[in-house]
């Protein structure tokens, strides 16, 4: 906690508006939100989706070359990644 703040403290005396450069991608998580996934993971937007609208919520696949991402409620609850050929 305590470097953020010092980050932060530097950017505010050096007038700088962003620090996006130092904005790195990650692999994706359980718990991450649908819209961090498509912004700042290393897997990006899907290929296609499919969305499953139920009584309770909607359930969505994420389809991608390297596997699935299953999200309900806008968070990843699992990941299945394709082996390699």
């Amino acid at each position: 906690m305590r470097k953020i703040l010092i980050v932060c403290y530097f950017f505010s005396l050096c007038n700088c508006s962003s620090i996006s450069s130092f904005d790195t991608k990650r692999e994706p998580v359980l718990g991450d939100s649908s819209e961090f996934i498509m912004n700042h993971s290393t897997w990006g937007k899907p290929k296609d989706k499919k969305i499953i609208v139920r009584s309770n919520g909607t359930d969505e696949e994420w389809i991608y070359e390297r596997g699935i991402l299953y999200i309900k409620g806008g968070e990843l609850t699992s990941i299945q990644e394709f082996k390699p050929k």
